[in-house]
């Protein structure tokens, strides 16, 4: 019997796999229930239809591999923790609405903070939207790839409550 509900957003990067990978241990010192939230942003710019056909075909080709990689990670954390409840939701609804709508009676959001792209140290606009509206307190785990200050810094959401220690065992408290 699961004894509350940690939520861990899952995508194709890095970052969101080593956090799926810390929230499955928290859930298991816990003995809760994991819920593995599959949601990706749909990319700014889709091929038109009239495009060549190659772009389309491979655009969907690799919305397949990333949905892919993340039920192997998925299937891994489920099979390497026997003792929890993994349930896996793909969310065709958007990052930040699924992850704010399973955030709801949540103990924890757990979310790997990717900066590719943007820049080193600045984060993604779906963990600061997840920061600022979360219902439960969330936990960040950086991605290792980066180079940052000296370690991680789990933040809180609303409640304001210290999170739960993610590598260096100390406890960070961010107000966003």
């Amino acid at each position: 019997m699961s004894e509350g509900r940690i939520v861990a957003g899952v995508d194709h990067t890095p970052a969101s796999r080593r956090a799926l990978w810390w929230a499955a241990a928290e859930a298991s010192r816990r003995g809760a229930e994991l819920v593995a939230v599959h949601a990706e942003e749909a990319p700014l710019a889709r091929p038109a239809p009239y495009a060549p056909a190659l772009r389309r075909v491979e655009a969907e080709l690799r919305r397949l591999s990333e949905e892919t990689a993340a039920e192997r990670v998925i299937a891994a954390v489920a099979s390497h923790h026997p003792e929890i409840t993994v349930r896996r939701c793909p969310s065709p609804g958007g990052a930040v609405k699924e992850l704010l709508r399973h955030s709801e009676g949540a103990d924890l959001l757990v979310l790997g903070s990717a900066t590719a792209g943007t820049g080193e140290g600045t984060l993604g606009p779906v963990l600061l939207a997840c920061l600022r509206h979360a219902r439960c307190p969330v936990v960040v785990i950086p991605d290792l790839q980066t180079r940052r200050p000296a370690g991680p810094a789990p933040l809180t959401g609303p409640a304001q409550r210290p999170a739960a220690p993610a590598g260096d065992g100390e406890n960070h408290r961010v107000t966003v």
